[in-house]
């Protein structure tokens, strides 16, 4: 048991590691996650959020499942069975990670609490729902003690600033247990902080394979209807392998089996 143990701590350690050098650099290939390539970088860009006010240094990153794939499929320390393992002990939660402080006259930056900033944190759904965040209490040890990890990482790679940066978990479902938000379907959500809200609209593009426009096939947004040159309804999926257009209630081409765009 406590060979498995350390085992499981010097791993989260490693993903810890991986973990805050892609938030800090990006990464430098994208990763692949169920079967289609996604540009990590992207992905990044599109979940965190900054506060406006050039006097606060002050960020919202929401960690969907599918950035926390792409990050365990480039560490060598885990095969497919681990990988699940990991993501099994966070699916049951909305991830954020937050930092709020002001900065002073000098340049200082005096930052808020954990506890302070979780006193005004709310997730906002499409439907205008609010959701405060779990206490430790009502989340999972294994979540716990994997989150706690990333910590020191934090504090080691990033100082002060990273002191500051704590994670926020928000139950993923409501009391009817439907999904409060999905990255990969049309809605949208915001998070309150401090009376300040930061947006998101769904899906997000960088998870959605590009679509082609039927006019000259140039490759568009995967979450865009109509092309913005043509100004003509994208309508169709496209087989990526001989470029045929099929419904867009098709999910895979009927020749090739691969998975339409």
């Amino acid at each position: 048991m406590k060979d498995k143990f350390n085992i499981v701590v010097k791993t989260g350690k490693q993903i810890a590691v991986l973990f805050v050098a892609i938030f800090i650099l990006g990464v430098t290939e994208n990763s692949y996650a169920q079967d289609r390539k996604i540009d990590t970088n992207a992905l990044i860009s599109e979940t965190q959020r900054q506060s406006k006010d050039a006097d606060k240094i002050s960020m919202i990153w929401w960690i969907p499942e599918e950035f926390w794939r792409a990050s365990f499929e480039q560490s060598q320390n885990l095969n497919a069975d681990q990988i699940e393992a990991f993501l099994k002990v966070l699916r049951p939660y909305i991830v954020i990670v937050a930092l709020d402080g002001e900065m002073g006259s000098l340049g200082g930056i005096s930052y808020k609490s954990k506890e302070s900033i979780q006193s005004t944190m709310k997730i906002v759904d499409s439907e205008g729902n609010h959701y405060s965040p779990l206490s430790n209490e009502n989340i999972d040890a294994d979540t716990n003690n994997f989150l706690s990890q990333m910590k020191p990482v934090f504090s080691n790679m990033l100082g002060a600033m990273g002191e500051n940066m704590n994670f926020y978990l928000f139950s993923a479902k409501n009391q009817k247990g439907k999904s409060i938000l999905d990255a990969k379907e049309e809605g949208k959500f915001s998070v309150l902080m401090d009376k300040v809200e930061y947006k998101w609209k769904l899906p997000l593009s960088s998870l959605i394979p590009p679509k082609l426009c039927p006019i000259d096939d140039e490759k568009l947004n995967g979450t865009w209807k109509f092309c913005p040159t043509h100004g003509v309804e994208i309508t169709k999926k496209i087989c990526p392998v001989d470029k045929k257009r099929y419904a867009n209630t098709w999910k895979f081409c009927p020749t090739h089996g691969v998975e339409l765009n």
